[in-house]
């Protein structure tokens, strides 16, 4: 195997190492979005539900104390989902330059497999003429001892 093979060879696993690397950090940046994202739905489904106590508590003409709590329970969902909101915003701007770097990493991996490929080819058919030259000197050389 020539030198050229061989350092496209490393090259090559140099480039998969990459890969791998940049797929497992899209694989763990996919799962804490969708972590963060069904965290997201629970907190809206919390605020909801406690909307709808508020407005059952407010036909009953329930205490102003009850009232304040869910409202302030309310607020501090509001926050929490306003700093989910720019967390996941975060995440999914993470997430998309993940995926880039996976497809780049990919696509240079892809890259080398072709090159390596096309060496291989040349190889081979390198390695086919030489063969075939020497059976031609053959050939000759088996003509002239007969003719001789």
């Amino acid at each position: 195997m020539n030198q050229r093979l061989e350092r496209l060879i490393q090259l090559l696993q140099m480039k998969t190492a990459v890969t791998t690397q940049a797929y497992q950090e899209l694989q763990i940046i996919r799962e804490e979005f969708n972590q963060n994202k069904l965290r997201h739905e629970q907190l809206v489904g919390y605020r909801h539900d406690y909307l709808e106590q508020l407005e059952t508590l407010g036909n009953q003409g329930s205490e102003v104390g009850r009232l304040r709590n869910r409202i302030d329970f309310i607020n501090h969902l509001d926050s929490a989902l306003v700093q989910l909101n720019t967390h996941l915003a975060q995440l999914a701007k993470t997430r998309t330059k993940a995926e880039l770097k996976y497809k780049e990493a990919k696509i240079s991996e892809e890259g080398v497999s072709k090159l390596i490929a096309r060496v291989e080819h040349a190889e081979q058919i390198k390695l086919m003429r030489k063969e075939q030259k020497e059976s031609d000197e053959y050939a000759m050389k088996q003509w002239y001892s007969k003719n001789k």
